[in-house]
């Protein structure tokens, strides 16, 4: 099980690096002249990932990766390498006010950057 569980954690952390990385590299991506971040479909993902991010904080859900993380990491004892220090990157104990203000922002920021950074049309 623990190596479904770390599993599941870098899914999780993976998805964590495509939200946060999206907020930085569409507006550098645009100014670069980079074509693939302006593709509609990889934006509309993004979008949509972190409005369920902000939502279910928004709720008080816990993210279903997590449950499912805490699920599988609580049938073993032991702890692997990866997931003893992405755990130690990747969560943190503050308040889900803090984490609810924050998902809000980047919300705000991704919406934002439909009109300062709209998506084109990409050819195929």
């Amino acid at each position: 099980m623990a190596l479904i569980a770390d599993a599941v954690l870098l899914v999780h952390f993976g998805v964590v690096i495509f939200i946060a990385g999206g907020l930085v590299l569409v507006p550098l991506g645009d100014k670069l002249g980079w074509g693939w971040i302006g593709h509609k479909r990889l934006r509309i993902i993004h979008a949509g990932a972190m409005t369920f991010v902000a939502l279910e904080t928004l709720m008080g859900l816990t993210c279903p990766l997590t449950v499912i993380e805490n699920y599988l990491s609580g049938m073993n004892v032991s702890e692997s390498f990866i997931s003893y220090w992405v755990k130690r990157i990747f969560y943190y104990d503050f308040p889900v006010e803090y984490f609810a203000t924050f998902y809000m922002i980047c919300l705000a920021w991704t919406l934002a950057m439909w009109k300062l950074f709209p998506p084109r049309k990409v050819e195929r």
